[in-house]
């Protein structure tokens, strides 16, 4: 059983969407849905297109959200777009400039036009929706990423004070010295792709603390000289690496042409670099929310935009000021996110409330039928059960097996929070290589999250705190005993998991002495499986064992 998320209008069907329109240009495009019911839908396009982090129109989501709810495009009263709008295109009708809102969608192009989409900016959308899971009621929020348009300007990120739901920009900070874009090329520099392999080198950085302090003085000198010279809440020209930017249609197109990331890939091994980008961009955001606070007096703290993604970042800001601030990282922080920050703001703006519950589940996205599920196992040669879903977990895992979990509503963002999982025991590092070589098909040092009942987060953790998103980094206080969740730093990134969120499958961890190995059901490359058929998919083309999809265990034939 699952909660149903709901927001208390009565009033009107609001479609939200985030695209960088209407450009090819853009990601993480993604759609959500609030109904005159009150129910809230989401859904990122890469999920029905099978493109990872896919920017282009998002027809495919738009569709599913209406069929969802059994709607056609007119019975949408408002569409709101989480991007806001360059000052030269402010005003300017749809026809004029977004006609890709009507293409390709099978409706006619006045259908949207009708609609009137209202376009919000964008780091004040992050703050909206940060703002609105954190439960505060006022609130600073910190919104840093690799770059929007507020007001009509370009910027890479913004400071909001928030009273009871009104946001009020205090800071802008210039595009062209990015801290999101920055960490993205050295991204580049230690061969991953930057808007997705941030997440590499956040996580190959511990693996240079065998490097000696000389090395590590002399690059971090060096990143201090990329990285824009932030002194606290603000940036100063330092001569470090600029971002050209052009907007095409709302969407940068960045040009770095600085030979110091390419000095950095000729004198250091990835490693050191990983770890230099690491440690400057954790030292400017502890000084920047010390001087935030300062500033503003204010003790709750909210985060928002996409380098809140870096988790062990996040947790060096928790370890920093936990015990005297109240901190909330948005699990929604990148750009996706926005499509329901849209419908959020659109929310507050009709009716004066942000009225989302504090700490939402994520679960926002479709549930199947047994009758679904059944058609789609029809065309895969698999063997079929009807078993207990919980129980069978338990013994399979126990058992050594690796296994996918497909139940319910699916995730709205980057993880699998036991709605969208593969699960294993975490107690052995012959799991992780398992699930790594066979089933995800990755890098060997790639780390797994734990699923952790709150109950037992105490048994596990150092200081632990409630952390339902995998979004926050912890100490291990046995990363020995634990070695397939925990890095090499003695971290991982924990789901804290309360029985009323998913008790399914808080039964299943429970089972499991309260701690299993949780990683998103998907292979290497792909997005996490939406539909049944993808979860077969990903079952055919790897080596996983099973999968339990609602009551069903689904194994290959013998």
């Amino acid at each position: 059983m699952f909660l149903l998320i709901s927001i208390k209008t009565n009033f009107m069907n609001i479609l939200g969407i985030s695209h960088l329109a209407p450009s090819p240009f853009g990601h993480y495009t993604s759609v959500a849905m609030l109904n005159d019911n009150s129910n809230l839908f989401a859904i990122s396009e890469e999920r029905l297109s099978r493109i990872k982090n896919d920017g282009g129109y998002p027809s495919n989501s738009i569709q599913f959200c209406l069929n969802q709810h059994n709607l056609r495009l007119d019975d949408i009263d408002n569409v709101t777009v989480g991007y806001g709008l360059e000052k030269q295109h402010i005003g300017q009708t749809m026809k004029e400039k977004f006609s890709c809102y009507a293409k390709d969608t099978g409706y006619k192009k006045t259908a949207i036009e009708r609609k009137n989409p209202i376009f919000y900016d964008h780091q004040y959308i992050h703050a909206r929706i940060g703002y609105s899971l954190s439960g505060f009621k006022k609130a600073l929020v910190i919104c840093l990423d690799g770059g929007g348009i507020d007001n009509g300007e370009p910027n890479s990120g913004g400071i909001f004070l928030v009273d009871h739901g009104d946001i009020q920009p205090i800071k802008y900070f210039p595009m062209y010295q990015s801290l999101g874009l920055t960490y993205g090329a050295v991204t580049e520099v230690c061969g991953f792709p930057m808007s997705e392999g941030e997440g590499k080198t956040m996580t190959i950085a511990p693996m240079a603390k065998n490097e000696s302090k000389t090395n590590k003085e002399k690059i971090y000198g060096h990143m201090c000289k990329v990285f824009p010279n932030f002194k606290g809440i603000d940036v100063k020209s330092n001569g470090g690496v600029a971002f050209t930017s052009i907007f095409l249609h709302d969407t940068t197109i960045t040009s770095v042409e600085d030979t110091r990331l390419l000095l950095l890939k000729r004198l250091y091994h990835k490693n050191l670099i990983a770890w230099a980008a690491q440690k400057r961009i954790e030292d400017i955001l502890i000084d920047f929310v010390s001087k935030a606070v300062d500033m503003t007096g204010m003790k709750n703290v909210v985060f928002s935009g996409g380098i809140f993604l870096n988790m062990i970042m996040n947790m060096k800001i928790q370890q920093g000021f936990g015990d005297r601030l109240n901190l909330f990282f948005n699990p929604v922080c990148s750009d996706h996110g926005n499509a329901i920050g849209a419908v959020l703001e659109e929310c507050y703006q009709q009716t004066g409330k942000n009225p989302i519950p504090p700490y939402m589940s994520l679960y926002l996205g479709s549930s199947y039928s047994d009758e679904e599920i059944l058609f789609s196992i029809k065309k895969f040669n698999f063997k079929v059960n009807k078993v207990n879903k919980v129980d069978t977990a338990i013994d399979l895992v126990e058992k050594g097996k690796v296994i996918g979990w497909f139940q319910g509503r699916s995730e709205f963002g980057p993880r699998g929070l036991g709605s969208r999982s593969i699960l294993a025991l975490p107690t052995e590092q012959k799991y992780k290589d398992i699930v790594n070589e066979k089933v995800k098909k990755r890098e060997p040092w790639r780390p797994f999250c734990p699923t952790i009942i709150e109950e037992k987060s105490s048994e596990f953790l150092k200081n632990p705190s409630y952390a339902p998103y995998m979004i926050l980094g912890f100490q291990m206080k046995n990363p020995e005993l634990y070695p397939a969740v925990a890095h090499i730093d003695g971290t991982c990134r924990p789901q804290i998991l309360k029985r009323d969120v998913n008790p399914d499958f808080y039964e299943v961890v429970k089972g499991l002495d309260g701690i299993i190995l949780n990683t998103s059901f998907n292979l290497a490359g792909d997005p996490i499986v939406e539909t049944p058929y993808d979860a077969l998919m990903t079952l055919k083309n790897s080596e996983m064992d099973a999968i339990l999809m609602n009551d069903f265990l689904i194994e290959r034939c013998t």
